[in-house]
């Protein structure tokens, strides 16, 4: 499921994946671990928020049922 076009760094511990195509810039990213009880997003330029596990996991949730879709997607 993984855009492999993403820059990313995935072990069998943990993935992480910035969102951008070109590897080089300042886009934010998601690190998430099995050895981590936080998942960070975020990155210098922008500062980083931390979810526990649970809380991103109900984050993920939530767009994947399309709750934030009107936000996103404007309407024609």
């Amino acid at each position: 499921m993984l855009n492999k076009n993403l820059p990313h760094t995935e072990t069998s511990r943990g993935l992480q994946i910035t969102f951008c195509g070109k590897g080089s810039c300042k886009c934010p990213s998601i690190d998430i671990n099995k050895d981590n009880d936080t998942v960070i997003l975020g990155g210098k330029e922008e500062g980083f928020t931390r979810f526990t596990k649970e809380q991103f996991e109900m984050f993920i949730s939530e767009a994947k049922n399309g709750t934030f879709d009107t936000f996103i997607v404007e309407e024609s």
